[in-house]
């Protein structure tokens, strides 16, 4: 075993470092990764964190020192905040100190398609060739630990941490996710923005996140798959999507967006049919934009492993006959089927609704009935238990859009063992709708309860998560009946 691969087995302490170097610190500068340094002198590092600027001899209150090795402890992990032509020598005096992990920050490297960018990380791998030293970047935001509040990113993870871990080739897309999740109430735990991936690459996390206990769903943003082959990139997908579920979305798959990843990480432009067929080889979920990542999120960690649908036959309860098309066409169209409810049960909500404008078949259109709660709650509690049925979709009207309603709803999908799901009104359109429903949201968020801003993002949610479960099922694997 190399150096490198030992190293491996380290990688906890990038996440949970004891003691932390910040180089290039500076209280004078508003912008990029300084903005985050306030933050530290609330956190479990505040005397143990280090600014190195030799201009100064005191940042935020922090004794400054002029290099790492002037620092009398050993550090574990060390942030590089300077110009590109600097870091060659930032980095070499981190080798001697034997830092563990160094995050490099800044851009203009390969990224930016000239060959002295590209010349400069090849320098940079040299200094670390050999070491005890591994690297982060550059071009990018570094690690984040959701349970500790450790992140260099605009956005901080509120809330309760859970079992999300992901990575990122884009700072900015790591920012987004922490700040949706903190509004969606996607729980995280581990996080990674890595860049350009010259040394540690999405291989090395994929690894981590597959041993990691913690980590129960993997999420994953790239461009290309950096200093790692694509071969080592699908062994390693097809051995972590049999144990837990990986979200990819890559970004590029177009020409001109891959002409623009290019500029972004320095992604080389492949073909984005090898992509495809690798995650459908591996088990591994692929998503094409920001909404289907951010929902397909959601809708497996609040659903996997113990409300996985057997089959993919979904129930749609709604008062109105031209919703109801318009939802069996979307959830048809990606693959999902709207079967007929059996004869009983169908006979159970012909003794509650009237015999006119309404169906009781599936899709169920309850009418002007359905705006009354008694009947609508009775009609979903009974639909929902109907063996033809294996998913539950509930699209709510404004008129349902209330906490006690909710509330009613909720005992009934905790009576369930089976998936359950809201789909929500256009919020953007009414500024009472969406305040209602921000109170309703706390409910909603406590109890885990799934709900989506769009049907199409119900649709495609539920489409890949019904792939996946097929991709189990061949696995065998054990929560599958």
């Amino acid at each position: 075993m190399d150096v490198h691969e030992k190293q491996f087995e380290d990688l906890y302490s990038l996440f949970n470092p004891k003691h932390i170097a910040f180089i290039g610190a500076s209280e004078k500068s508003t912008l990029g990764s300084m903005m985050y340094l306030p933050a530290f002198k609330d956190s479990k590092w505040a005397n143990t964190f280090y600014p190195i600027n030799p201009k100064y001899d005191k940042i935020l209150d922090w004794k400054c020192f002029s290099s790492v090795l002037d620092v009398p402890y050993p550090i574990d992990t060390a942030y590089i905040s300077l110009k590109t032509k600097f870091i060659p020598e930032a980095l070499k005096e981190c080798v001697l100190k034997k830092i563990k992990w160094v995050i490099v920050f800044a851009s203009g490297f390969s990224e930016t398609g000239d060959q002295e960018g590209t010349q400069l990380e090849k320098e940079l791998l040299r200094l670390i060739k050999g070491s005890n030293t591994r690297l982060i970047g550059p071009n990018c935001l570094g690690p984040l630990n959701a349970e500790l509040g450790m992140a260099f990113t605009f956005a901080s993870q509120k809330g309760n941490h859970g079992g999300v871990s992901f990575m990122s080739q884009s700072g900015g897309h790591l920012t987004q996710l922490i700040n949706v999740g903190s509004k969606r109430d996607i729980r995280f735990h581990y996080g990674i923005s890595f860049g350009n991936q010259i040394d540690l690459n999405c291989v090395d996390f994929l690894k981590f996140y597959r041993y990691n206990p913690e980590t129960k769903i993997i999420a994953i943003y790239l461009e290309s798959s950096g200093s790692a082959t694509g071969h080592q990139l699908f062994l390693e997908l097809r051995k972590t999507a049999k144990v837990k579920p990986v979200i990819l979305w890559k970004g590029g798959y177009t020409k001109d967006g891959s002409r623009a990843a290019f500029s972004h990480t320095g992604a080389i432009a492949s073909d984005f049919r090898l992509w495809k067929s690798m995650t459908r080889q591996t088990g591994t979920v692929l998503v094409k934009d920001d909404e289907e990542f951010w929902s397909t999120i959601k809708t497996f960690e609040l659903l996997f492993p113990n409300y996985l649908p057997k089959r993919r036959n979904v129930a749609i309860i709604t008062p109105g006959g031209g919703a109801s098309v318009n939802l069996t066409d979307l959830f048809a169209s990606q693959n999902l089927k709207v079967p007929e409810l059996t004869s009983e049960t169908q006979s159970k909500i012909a003794k509650i609704l009237p015999n006119i404008n309404v169906n009781i078949k599936n899709p169920i259109d309850l009418g002007a009935s359905g705006f009354i709660l008694d009947i609508f709650t009775k009609c979903v509690n009974i639909v929902a238990n109907d063996f033809n049925i294996d998913i539950v979709i509930v699209p709510l009207w404004p008129d349902h859009v209330y906490r006690h309603v909710f509330s009613r709803m909720i005992k009934i999908r905790d009576s369930l063992s089976k998936p359950f799901a809201f789909c929500l009104p256009n919020l953007a359109d009414d500024k009472d709708l969406a305040k209602r429903f921000n109170s309703a949201k706390k409910l909603l968020h406590k109890k885990r309860v799934l709900y989506f801003l769009s049907l199409r993002d119900a649709a495609k949610s539920f489409s890949l998560l019904c792939n996946y479960t097929d991709f189990l099922k061949i696995q065998n694997f054990p929560t599958i009946n």
